[in-house]
């Protein structure tokens, strides 16, 4: 982390004293009354909140239309997950009928179901290879070119996997894919949180689930009509153009004011607050980006504690309930079997309700209009969470 020069820091003290002076001036002031008069921006609302403090402001448009930008990796990353489901049947099995090849290509990849468990399983694979480097790239690069270049991975996956012609083609597609989405789910996150406020930041924080499902669900609505031989190609090539797309849009969205001021970006820092906070004082907030990051780049110097030895409660303060609460709930989300749906609903519905090749070819199957349902469910789930995230908190919610 780049150390900030003196004058940053004596920038951000001044910042802090102006507005505190100013603050008390107004508050104090006879003529005022206990009230502000000439200096609107420092009265506070019942909860001792100016109104214009930046670090309070709620969810504005500009910081809605970027944190979606950034978040249409996250998009991508659903459809990667979800577009595999319901064309299952007809690239393992063939279920839309024997083998033909058209310009080079077969209209399916016959195999085994523990093979195919293999190509689907490659894609959570890559996703943990993508998430171990991408906080390290994230740093050095930046969030926003990160999510630039992450979208290399999902072309080259779409490309790979839309025109494989066998098994480990096909295999190698849906790893590179994975990559992506592992290096979304930990850059988007990064993003939504270090441009959200107070205020914004649940809302921000379920965003990349939101998302996720958002694709989820748009890739179950295209498959419908796409999950026959050869088009289920198509579908898979989608994911190609969806990060295309956003590649361009990207030019337009302000890089994470915290990873601006960490490399010692500070005007930039400044001037992307100004751009997010539309009409509010960003004095207060830019002091506290300030603050921190120098705080932490002094404490890089102090020994960590080893994973052990917090594991063993040796550390100064015990974190270990805190550790165990965390790996509890990413468990729970696990084993309660989520990825499995989303990776082989229609296979599991499928075969529940007894279904001939016959009746697989009749799209959509009863299978199939279930698995989109199921992704509605999820979809609304993860609205209705958000909503009242802020409201009832965090730990109501999980009960």
């Amino acid at each position: 982390m780049s150390k900030f020069t003196e004058h940053d820091i004596q920038r951000s003290s001044s910042l802090y004293r102006t507005h505190s002076t100013a603050a008390s001036f107004a508050s104090t002031s006879p003529a005022s009354n206990g009230k502000t008069k000439g200096v609107d921006i420092y009265e506070a609302d019942e909860q001792g909140v100016s109104p214009t403090d930046s670090r309070y402001s709620r969810l504005n448009c500009p910081l809605l239309l970027f944190a979606i930008t950034a978040a249409i990796s996250s998009i991508n990353y659903g459809w990667v997950i979800g577009s595999i489901n319901i064309p299952a049947l007809v690239i393992e099995e063939c279920a839309d009928g024997p083998v033909t090849w058209t310009n080079g290509f077969p209209s399916c990849i016959p195999m085994s179901s523990t093979l195919w468990g293999l190509v689907v399983g490659l894609t959570p694979l890559g996703a943990w290879a993508g998430s171990m480097f991408s906080g390290i790239a994230a740093d050095k690069f930046g969030r926003k070119h990160m999510l630039m270049y992450n979208n290399a991975f999902f072309v080259s996956g779409a490309i790979i996997a839309s025109t494989s012609t066998s098994v480990a083609q096909l295999s190698v597609g849906r790893f590179v894919s994975g990559i992506g989405c592992g290096v979304a789910a930990n850059v988007v996150s990064t993003y939504c949180s270090e441009v959200s406020t107070i205020r914004s930041r649940g809302f921000l924080g379920g965003f990349q689930q939101l998302m996720i499902l958002v694709g989820v669900f748009l890739s179950q609505v295209v498959s419908i009509g796409l999950s026959k031989a050869p088009l289920w190609r198509v579908l898979f090539s989608i994911s190609a153009a969806i990060a295309i797309v956003q590649t361009l849009l990207l030019f337009f969205i302000p890089e994470s004011p915290k990873y601006l001021a960490s490399t010692n970006q500070i005007d930039k820092a400044e001037a992307v607050l100004v751009r997010l906070r539309k009409d509010m004082d960003i004095a207060f907030e830019l002091g506290d980006l300030l603050t921190v990051l120098e705080y932490s780049r002094q404490t890089d110097y102090v020994p960590q504690p080893t994973m052990w030895q917090v594991l063993a409660g040796k550390t100064e303060i015990d974190l270990r309930h805190l550790v165990f609460s965390v790996l509890f709930l990413m468990l729970s989300q696990q084993w309660a079997g989520g990825k499995g749906v989303m990776f082989y609903s229609t296979e599991i519905l499928s075969d529940s309700f007894h279904l001939s090749d016959e009746k697989i070819k009749h799209i959509p199957t009863i299978a199939q209009l279930l698995t989109l349902g199921i992704g509605a469910v999820g979809l609304f789930s993860v609205i209705l969470g958000m909503c009242i995230l802020d409201k009832v908190g965090r730990r109501t919610v999980l009960m």
